[in-house]
């Protein structure tokens, strides 16, 4: 799988130098802190908790800041609506005042439709959701809102690359006590508010990537979990819109041009 969040940690060996005499020796590279054992853990466990359900349907509010040419920033906000069903069903709708963009995936074929132009892509897509995933984003140049959330094991590979992580306390989010964690790569910071207590649900996101300019931020917020109502067949089988025209994807090289704030931190942050 491609990274999704994070990377392979980076090892460099080091050789020791001769110091000539009246020469002061380079001081010692500061070592970095030791991650916090709890913020490894909380993760862990929310992982696992979402990992067990066998389906889930969850609303998230997306604000993304946009930098202008003149380093300000705007930030503009878009609903995603996920349905999943494990191995092999996913669907997804983005909305901001109406529909923008519908995804269909049923084991065996993704489908996109934008509602506003009425086109709509299919192809052929892998028979799990971490290759349908990897295979669109390689392939096709789709990319997924938090799409860490979706694979089998989410966060933790992002957690464990992390060069840090710091558990922050507890705080109060949308109604919910949660455990705050933080970690830190090159390229993103990310933070994460965990529900406490036995279902441990992701209810904050906010990434931060540090090599665009401005720093831009993504922040989620993820309600109205829902882990038992059953989701049938039909809810992720594509049935064309009257009117709709079918078209072909873009090559991913193409559709990356026009790629969201961060990308290019991305293939750094996202995980296998």
């Amino acid at each position: 799988m491609k990274p999704s969040p994070l990377l392979c940690f980076l090892f460099s060996v080091l050789s020791a130098t001769p110091v000539a005499i009246g020469q002061e020796a380079a001081a010692p590279a500061t070592p970095l802190p030791i991650p916090d054992a709890r913020a490894l853990d909380i993760v862990s466990r929310a992982s696992e908790y979402l990992a067990a359900s066998k389906q889930f349907s969850t609303s998230i509010d997306l604000s993304q800041d946009l930098v202008n040419g003149k380093g300000s920033k705007v930030q503009f906000t878009k609903q995603v609506d996920v349905k999943l069903r494990r191995p092999n069903r996913l669907q997804v709708d983005i909305s901001t005042t109406e529909p923008k963009r519908s995804f269909w995936y049923d084991g065996k074929s993704v489908t996109l439709l934008d509602h506003r132009e009425r086109y709509y892509g299919t192809s052929p897509a892998p028979d799990q959701i971490d290759a349908m995933i990897d295979h669109l984003e390689e392939a096709l140049g789709v990319v997924f809102p938090l799409d860490d959330l979706l694979l089998t094991k989410p966060l933790v590979v992002p957690a464990a690359a992390a060069k840090t992580a710091s558990y922050l306390g507890k705080e109060r989010i949308l109604g919910k006590t949660c455990h705050h964690v933080a970690f830190q790569h090159d390229a993103i910071d990310w933070q994460a508010w965990v529900e406490d207590g036995p279902k441990p649900l992701l209810r904050k996101v906010i990434i931060t990537f540090k090599l665009d300019e401005g720093s831009p931020q993504i922040t989620a917020h993820l309600t109205n979990w829902d882990l038992s109502t059953k989701l049938p067949d039909f809810v992720f089988n594509f049935d064309p819109p009257t009117g709709a025209t079918k078209i072909n994807f873009l090559p991913a090289e193409k559709a990356k041009a026009a790629a969201t704030p961060g990308d290019a931190a991305k293939k750094e942050t996202t995980s296998k």
